[in-house]
């Protein structure tokens, strides 16, 4: 018996050494280092809604003096900040207010500190938009508010909030719809959106800058404009109007060519549609740009004419511009060194007749239609006065654009296309029109409203690698009305 006890206790010594060294790796394995040092939240925490979230980061912020990178988890410990958020696009189409939760710009800075009033945050998106906010908007909320159901600007309205986003509606955000985190500006209520240069799809990071002053640059024509800093900005971006040309020392300005600001003011049209006026061009004006020194370089509307090697520059090798130059530079390939002027202040389009009526129809030729109805690959029919049955050598012959539009599913897309809003004007549609009735060729049918349409400056009847086959192209509006493989387009 006692043999048997003392083999037992063998058994168990040698047992107990065998796990033991199996267990040892488990004692010196080492665990992920987090980057960020989290502040302690100061607000009271809202409870995050259960998610299974990715260890690797997801964002950043570059500062002058330190770069950070955090995870989704990382951005969830920090002070919450959520609130209702809508935005009125450039073409004054109105997104209803939803209720997001993320970190504030304020939050973020404190995170990173250093943040005052001489500095400016650049969000960066991965598709490489960029927009810059100041100081006191990042910090004080300093946007303009809109009322949502009229589109008016609102003379007083509830504090306004830039947040860093990752839940719509207490959901992740859609990662191809917004991306992982996405810029919005929140407030308590849903009874105001901003404008939506502001918020940004697809965050990836913060860059903390030295940031100028802000300024306008004056435009005027048969209509005037100031046109602010963060409208300028968004409008050179890479996925809007960017315009680029590299010196002889390879710094790349980036700006907006000169032809499309001229277009803003040259008529009524600022935007919507061919906002370009080339009858009124064709007629013969002259374009000065002024400098805030009173320096002045003058072209003739035939060298400035849809010509993009003539651009209005914000910023040099990524950076804003330095103090001879500040703001804005015109410079490019078409230009002689003494037509590159500096410190841009103001571009005045001296008109020499009355723009047309309608701008848009007399800026394309009309197409006249021979093809037999039955035979033609896209019809414009219904509450129009004169209906188009065509062709793709038709559709070619007009007037060809190519934009990046950012497809509800796909992201940023190249497209190359005829813009809808010609095709309406050569049909010339009906004022008792309200919707129109797109169907494909295998018989799917969406509708939209006229009015979102006519306020779309880029939507396309796009081109396909199959001739006679076309696609809509239809940015900000919903994804059913893609419609590919369209064959008709119905005005009722």
């Amino acid at each position: 018996m006692q043999g048997n006890a003392i083999a037992r206790r063998a058994v168990l010594v040698l047992l107990v050494g065998v796990l033991a060294g199996c267990s040892a790796p488990a004692a010196t394995a080492v665990l992920p280092t987090v980057t960020v040092a989290i502040p302690t939240a100061t607000a009271t925490a809202v409870p995050a809604t259960p998610t299974t979230v990715a260890a690797e980061p997801v964002f950043q912020i570059a500062g002058p003096a330190v770069t950070m990178s955090f995870t989704l988890a990382d951005l969830r410990a920090l002070p919450v900040t959520e609130g209702q958020g809508g935005i009125k696009s450039s073409t004054g189409k109105i997104t209803l207010p939803e209720l997001y939760r993320g970190v504030s710009l304020k939050d973020l800075m404190a995170a990173v500190g250093g943040f005052d009033d001489t500095m400016g945050i650049n969000v960066v998106a991965k598709d490489g938009y960029g927009i810059t906010f100041s100081y006191d908007q990042a910090t004080n909320g300093t946007f303009i508010a809109y009322d949502p159901s009229t589109g008016e600007e609102l003379k007083t309205h509830d504090p306004l909030t830039a947040i860093i986003a990752y839940e719509r509606k207490g959901q992740p955000m859609d990662p191809e719809m917004d991306g992982t985190l996405r810029l919005v500006i929140v407030s308590a209520k849903n009874n105001q959106v901003t404008d939506g240069h502001w918020s940004v799809k697809w965050v990836t990071s913060l860059e903390i800058k030295s940031l100028g002053e802000d300024w306008t640059l004056h435009l005027e024509g048969a209509i005037t404009e100031e046109m602010d800093r963060a409208t300028f900005e968004s409008g050179a971006s890479p996925n809007c109007h960017a315009g680029t040309w590299t010196d002889d020392k390879a710094q790349p300005w980036v700006g907006i060519p000169l032809w499309l600001l001229v277009g803003r003011v040259d008529d009524e049209v600022q935007h919507n549609g061919p906002a370009f006026n080339d009858a009124v061009a064709d007629a013969g004006y002259t374009v000065d740009v002024v400098a805030s020194d009173g320096y002045m370089v003058s072209f003739d509307s035939a060298r400035v004419k849809r010509n993009d090697n003539i651009i209005v520059a914000i910023t040099v090798n990524g950076n804003p511009l330095p103090d001879p130059y500040y703001p804005l530079r015109l410079v490019g390939s078409d230009l002689q060194k003494n037509e590159m002027a500096g410190m841009i202040a103001k571009i005045v389009v001296h008109l020499k007749a009355a723009p047309a009526t309608t701008p848009a129809a007399a800026a394309t030729p009309t197409v006249a239609s021979t093809t037999p109805a039955g035979e033609a690959d896209l019809a414009i029919t219904g509450a129009v006065e004169q209906e188009l049955a065509l062709k793709e050598s038709d559709l070619r012959a007009m007037e060809v654009v190519q934009i990046k539009a950012e497809h509800p599913k796909k992201g940023m897309t190249d497209y190359e296309g005829v813009r809808l809003s010609t095709l309406l004007d050569q049909a010339k549609v009906k004022s008792e029109a309200k919707k129109l009735v797109l169907t494909a060729d295998d018989a799917f049918v969406a509708e939209v409203f006229l009015a979102e349409v006519q306020s779309c400056a880029d939507c396309l009847v796009a081109f396909t690698d199959t001739p006679g086959k076309f696609n809509l192209v239809m940015p900000g509006l919903p994804s059913t009305v893609w419609v590919k493989s369209i064959v008709q387009i119905q005005a009722q």
